[in-house]
């Protein structure tokens, strides 16, 4: 069974250092937001995508966003995978880029950086190891210092068979 994150965007529990976030809150929130943008945004390697989620850190140096999942059960050779990129601007990209983590059950399973390149990224974790039912998967996304367009964007989020 494969679980999309994406789509289940609106039943995590969204926050980051201002605390608890509303999924779906205004572009404009400086607290950070998680939100189903408008169809078919143009991103950096000029796709456009009908569904999406779009988060964005809290407007601050080193502000972060965090998406708490609780999936019903992680199978035995199940995995997190996602595809992911920033919004292409009007002007020339002033994002320093991002920090992405991703947690299950408390432990990191990974993080790395993504910087504003003209493509989207992808990232796949085996999460056999936690094997069982009721598990929270958390992803949390970081400003890598100035927060200036840090638009991220998922094309994909699942938990299931790679």
């Amino acid at each position: 069974m494969s679980v999309d994150l994406v789509t289940a965007a609106p039943r995590a529990v969204w926050s980051s250092g201002a605390g608890r976030l509303l999924f779906g809150g205004s572009r404009n929130d400086q607290r950070g937001f998680a939100i189903h943008p408008r169809p078919y945004l143009l991103l950096e390697d000029g796709s456009a995508h009908e569904l999406l989620l779009e988060t964005h850190p809290r407007w601050t140096d080193d502000g972060w966003i965090r998406g708490e999942f609780l999936l019903p059960v992680i199978a035995p050779g199940d995995h997190f995978t996602a595809r992911f990129g920033f919004i292409q601007p009007q002007g020339p990209p002033q994002t320093n880029g991002v920090t992405i983590t991703v947690v299950c059950e408390g432990r990191t399973v990974a993080g790395l950086a993504k910087r504003y390149t003209g493509r989207l990224d992808e990232l796949s974790v085996d999460l056999s190891r936690f094997a069982g039912g009721g598990r929270v998967v958390a992803v949390e996304v970081g400003a890598d210092g100035d927060s200036t367009q840090d638009w991220l964007v998922w094309t994909r989020m699942t938990v299931g068979r790679a």
